[in-house]
């Protein structure tokens, strides 16, 4: 790792309950206006996610097996390292029906903020420059579990989701 950037590692921030108690997550960064949050949640058990109305989510399963999602009625299989999009005022029921996963989850005010994510692979000899709307969650590699805040850049062998905040 190189450049001016910010490493948050998810052991040196507390876990906080969901708002519904039904697991656990730990917010890595969230702006200042409140208009947007990057946080890693555990899911152990089945059991419903909370609601955060109002805002659009982007889940990307970083650890772990599949993960369930059924959102307003309708099922969803959401893979390791597939961004899925939902709307946080969505009735959403998980499961985790090969074992826990943890999740990078991005969460908007989808009138402030448009949110991507983009799973990449880096070479050994790799540099990924982060602008400074962007955040790459290290899936593998040295820093693997760590959000890289730009501006800055991930460089070597390791595989990131990178998290891009559109402002409108």
């Amino acid at each position: 790792m190189a450049g001016p950037h910010r490493v948050v590692r998810p052991g040196d921030v507390r876990p906080e309950p969901w708002a519904n108690g039904g697991g656990t997550t730990r917010v890595l960064a969230r702006a200042d206006d409140d208009a947007w949050r990057i946080s890693v949640a555990d899911v152990e058990r089945d059991g419903p996610f909370s609601a955060f109305p109002g805002r659009r989510r982007l889940l990307t399963v970083v650890d772990g097996p599949v993960l369930g999602l059924e959102v307003d009625g309708e099922t969803h299989v959401v893979e390791p390292h597939r961004p899925f999009a939902f709307s946080g005022d969505a009735t959403v029921l998980a499961s985790v029906p090969d074992g826990p996963v943890r999740a990078l989850n991005v969460v908007v005010d989808p009138a402030a903020v448009a949110p991507f994510v983009t799973v990449l692979e880096l070479g050994r000899g790799s540099a990924l420059p982060l602008a400074a709307d962007q955040a790459a969650y290290v899936l593998t590699g040295a820093e693997a579990g760590c959000l890289v805040l730009g501006p800055g850049e991930v460089e070597g062998r390791c595989t990131v989701a990178v998290v891009t905040l559109e402002r409108a």
